[in-house]
């Protein structure tokens, strides 16, 4: 992480948006470490947002002007304002007003998705994510979000406030001189009295384990969660010969029927004698590999081919974007389907069912193979 890297606050909220300036107070004022953020993300309803923004913005009330006023040094500035606001919307765009039904909350899913998924891409930022506010639905969907797309640098919190404060609609945080405000119940209570406190949250930090595609665009909360149970599931290959299927780890990988009889060969003789020297590739099993991507195409043609590739054995590389020689050959299907298992499952495909190498041989390392 980059050391002039932008600090942003997350916050969900439902109705009280005193979530906002009461994470401030308990992040700025802490003994270690003070975090100043240089921006905050507020995701609610609609009905939300504009309470946040009569609340906080407007300049009748400002009570987010009234923090900074009191808590920031001069010269320090944290970015919130209209823009700051995200109102939830349904899969029509349209703003929801509060979370009732099972549509509702899907699409709420998808929005905090979507948000954690744009703030974690870039590298430099650092996230402290607030599940205090809103439903207790909304929370738990942050928090389980910021665990899959979460990095190292970032932080999950639940703030929380002491007795009467806390459901006080005249508390937004304790100002350095108190004030004589009222609860609930229209007790009368003293600020001196009051207590903030920040509770940290563990998360998984899975965000390195992402693979390319689920980085470079959001998706449903619903395939973050089979992303979980992906990273669950025990290392497996599953080779479908008849229809020249490859899946790994419960997921189809999808290779080029050279690519495909490549792998299967590797698989099967990592499988039963643990490595295999793929330099020392017998001209047979060679020819078994071409022709099994060439299926019913093959014939006396494609197998001259085979043999006049398979006996050249220059290292210059390729011509017109085809093996010229075996070395090429294996070193263009070893890299192809690397690229093919970093796309479909990230570092987890890196980590298990890349063609790897020991010295002179190859193999991949999982132990549960089943062919068809």
């Amino acid at each position: 992480m980059n050391q002039t890297s932008k600090k942003i606050l997350l916050v969900v909220a439902g109705t009280s948006p005193q979530i906002v300036t009461e994470t401030l107070y308990a992040l700025v004022t802490r003994e270690k470490n003070p975090w100043i953020p240089d921006a905050i993300q507020l995701l609610s309803t609609k009905t939300g947002c504009d309470r946040a923004r009569n609340e906080l913005l407007h300049a009748s009330r400002n009570m987010f002007g009234q923090f900074c006023e009191e808590y920031l040094q001069p010269g320090q500035k944290i970015l919130f304002d209209e823009t700051s606001l995200h109102v939830f919307t349904d899969s029509n765009g349209n703003p929801i007003e509060d979370i009732r039904d099972l549509e509702s909350s899907a699409a709420v899913a998808d929005r905090i998705a979507e948000k954690v998924w744009e703030l974690t891409r870039d590298e430099n930022t650092e996230i402290h994510a607030s599940i205090a506010g809103g439903r207790k639905s909304m929370g738990f969907l942050l928090g389980y979000c910021m665990s899959l797309y979460g990095r190292v640098q970032d932080r999950l919190s639940h703030v929380l406030v002491s007795e009467g404060f806390e459901s006080s609609r005249d508390f937004y945080f304790k100002p350095k001189v108190s004030k004589i405000i009222h609860d609930a119940q229209n007790r009368s209570l003293n600020t001196e009295d009051a207590e903030i406190m920040l509770a940290e949250i563990p998360i998984l930090h899975l965000g390195s384990r992402l693979s390319k595609h689920m980085k470079d665009k959001p998706v449903s909360f619903a395939k973050l969660i089979d992303l979980m149970e992906n990273y669950m599931q025990e290392p497996s290959i599953l080779i479908d010969t008849e229809h020249r299927k490859l899946f790994c780890h419960g997921k189809e990988i999808k290779l080029s029927p050279i690519n495909f009889a490549f792998y299967r060969y590797v698989a099967i003789e990592s499988f039963e004698r643990g490595i295999v020297d793929l330099e020392k590739i017998s001209l047979e099993d060679f020819i078994a590999i071409k022709k099994l991507a060439r299926g019913a195409n093959w014939d006396r043609e494609y197998e001259e081919e085979a043999i006049n590739l398979y006996n050249y054995r220059d290292e210059k590389g390729d011509k017109d974007g085809e093996a010229v020689s075996i070395s090429s050959f294996i070193r263009d299907r070893k890299n192809e389907i690397k690229n093919a298992m970093e796309s479909h499952l990230g570092p987890l495909g890196l980590k298990h069912y890349v063609i790897k190498k020991r010295k002179l041989n190859s193999y991949i390392e999982v132990e549960k193979i089943e062919i068809y």
